[in-house]
């Protein structure tokens, strides 16, 4: 158990690692081809369309095949993509493979959460956020290493390189990842309508995604081309909500704990949407940064506690609830980022971002979905 536990935290990792050195690529591909905030609102519609595609057919795979294998073709796929979106060498290329990114991601994710969820419901006690907080440390030190890199001379292209490295280096402790006899039970269709419970959770999903997509996507668009940071010092506005992401999720296993899933959730809402709205209205860089610090701070426990509830559904199969509210989350990972670019073309970024932190207190109502029966939690 130690192992899985040691080995699953490493793969959480791998994800964030690729997802950090994804939104690095933003600001270089947006200076590469010269594109406005509208159309790379639209190019952004890719890996949101490829994940909210896969999602079912991983539903599907991860029945037939198990989450191991799942987890481990789409790792070889992440880690062959990243370095090639830094030399793909026009926009429809790019696109193509932006949505073969999101389709990895998808498998990853689906895969990733269903190793985690089987591990954490042998141990019995509360592991998601913890496993959570390896992805945020990921990211950041995919973007504090990034920034470094780029302040010596090294091509954007060349870090991504390096990141790929490290994921197959970490693909290769896949032998110990938790075999499909001893994945969650499949019983019941693979796909199904969501009820009222999934809806919920996809709901609170929907937005999580969205706010980490806008700032994974347009925080370092914000300080560079409206703060008028340098790339190198754009990169600490997505560092600082990793950082803060990451130390949430450190801390979160004992703090649902504590004071139940559900304040949790409620309170991290108020918490992020007050950080999205500093990152946006205050002028000098280093408040930008705090306030993304926030948006990491109150997100953090958000999508450990959905994904953790999703697979605890009553009246559907694992494998049918997880990817239905995995999917739903991917829809706001598709609509956020285009949605902002439109807005931000058509009035400025900073508006576009602050409708974020409307729909993060829209979502605090539904915080209660995140304890639906059978849920791994002593307390609400």
């Amino acid at each position: 158990m130690p192992a899985q536990v040691r080995t699953i935290r490493l793969f959480y990792f791998m994800a964030g690692m690729g997802v950090s050195t994804w939104a690095i690529i933003v600001p270089f591909t947006k200076i590469r081809f010269s594109l406005d905030d509208a159309t790379l609102g639209l190019i952004l519609l890719a890996p949101g369309m490829g994940g909210i595609l896969a999602t079912p057919l991983v539903g599907l795979l991860v029945k037939h095949i198990g989450s191991k294998r799942v987890l481990l073709i789409s790792g070889v796929m992440f880690g062959i993509i990243l370095p090639l979106l830094t030399v793909a060498p026009g926009v429809v290329s790019f696109s193509f493979l932006l949505f073969l990114f999101g389709v990895s991601f998808g498998g990853i994710d689906i895969g990733i959460n269903a190793q985690a969820v089987v591990v954490e419901a042998r141990s019995g006690r509360l592991l998601m956020s913890s496993f959570h907080a390896l992805f945020s440390i990921g990211a950041l030190s995919v973007a504090l290493a990034t920034s470094l890199l780029l302040r010596f001379g090294f091509s954007n292209a060349l870090c991504s390189i390096f990141c790929s490295v490290a994921i197959f280096a970490i693909l290769s402790q896949g032998g110990l990842l938790v075999r499909q006899s001893e994945d969650l039970p499949a019983d019941g269709p693979a796909l199904a309508l969501p009820n009222r419970a999934t809806l919920a959770l996809g709901l609170c999903c929907f937005v999580c995604f969205l706010t980490e997509a806008a700032v994974t996507d347009w925080s370092t668009i914000l300080l560079r081309f409206s703060r008028h940071a340098s790339l190198a010092n754009a990169a600490f506005g997505y560092a600082g909500f990793a950082v803060m992401m990451a130390a949430a999720r450190l801390v979160g296993d004992r703090v649902a704990t504590h004071i139940g899933a559900v304040r949790l959730v409620r309170w991290g809402c108020y918490l992020a949407a007050a950080g999205m709205l500093l990152a946006v209205t205050a002028p000098p860089l280093a408040l930008d940064i705090i306030g993304f610090g926030l948006v990491g701070l109150g997100l953090g426990n958000i999508a450990p506690l959905v994904f953790s509830a999703a697979v605890r559904v009553p009246g559907m199969s694992p494998t049918a609830s997880a990817p239905a509210v995995v999917s739903l989350g991917y829809a706001g990972f598709l609509i956020g980022p285009v949605v902002i670019g439109f807005v931000a073309h058509e009035v400025s970024l900073p508006v576009s971002l602050a409708q974020v932190a409307l729909l993060l207190m829209a979502i605090s109502f539904a915080a209660r979905a995140v304890t639906p029966e059978g849920t791994v939690t002593p307390k609400d």
